[in-house]
């Protein structure tokens, strides 16, 4: 692989990377984060290419606190116009073919890591609700103690789909109780939220006959309907604290 005439007809800054090797650097960033798109490409003969970005826009995600599971990754595999390139299992970028296509192969990576950076903000965490869940998180261990609460419980569903809850309560007696901390929006009930940690609940209640599931919603100031509608909803699937009744939570953890 020649960097000089690779730059030349690309614009890319191109570095050696070992044996029939080298790193591309494309000027594109991978959104805010300053970090540029760049792959390692190979020349497994000298009929093929093979290019991989090391996982490095997977890790660029993760770190703006986006949760890479099975669903986004076949989501992004299913970006319109790609053809050569895919994510792997491990969230590593790939193409591979016939050396007259790496031009093709090498801007199909592209799109893909350009398809990750533009969900970001739409994948990223819901800061309320990051910060909310980490509160709860630290009233259960002080009242509970750190070894009876369990972060990020894993549980199997009716679907058979792994779930995961910020955080599981071993009781005195009986199975976990898996706990579902759920944010307001600016004082408001997010729906989106509600429905989402609904369909996690629901899907554990299926598969299982006990009560050990818990929705703890942030405490509202004043009346709302809507909050009460809210509530109500999650209560099909579970049973419902406000944040201001944790007391009440952590007595009948005690008393199961």
């Amino acid at each position: 692989m020649n960097c000089a005439e690779f730059s030349k007809l690309t614009q890319w800054t191109c570095t050696p990377a070992g044996e029939a090797s080298v790193r591309v650097i494309s000027p594109i960033s991978f959104g805010d984060s300053g970090h540029n798109i760049a792959f390692y490409l190979a020349q497994p003969s000298a009929q093929t290419f093979y290019l991989t970005d090391a996982c490095e826009a997977a890790m660029q995600a993760e770190q703006l606190g986006i949760a890479l599971h099975k669903s986004r990754l076949e989501a992004l595999n299913d970006t319109p116009g790609v053809t050569f390139a895919h994510f792997a299992q491990d969230w590593s970028i790939e193409a591979s073919g016939p050396i007259s296509c790496v031009q093709t192969g090498l801007w199909d990576a592209v799109k893909l890591a350009l398809a990750l950076s533009n969900k970001s903000n739409r994948w990223r965490p819901r800061y309320e609700q990051a910060k909310f869940s980490a509160m709860i998180l630290r009233e259960l261990q002080a009242q509970l103690g750190a070894d009876r609460v369990i972060r990020e419980a894993k549980v199997q569903g009716a679907s058979g789909h792994m779930i995961e809850f910020p955080a599981a309560i071993k009781p005195s007696n009986g199975p976990l109780i898996y706990v579902q901390p759920v944010a307001l929006d600016n004082n408001r009930v997010s729906w989106p939220s509600i429905y989402e940690f609904h369909g996690k609940l629901f899907d554990l209640k299926v598969a299982s006959q006990a009560q050990n599931r818990v929705s703890i919603i942030q405490a509202i100031e004043g009346e709302a309907k809507e909050f009460d509608r809210a509530k109500d909803f999650l209560a099909n699937a579970s049973t419902v604290y406000t944040s201001n009744q944790l007391t009440e939570f952590v007595a009948a953890v005690e008393f199961a």
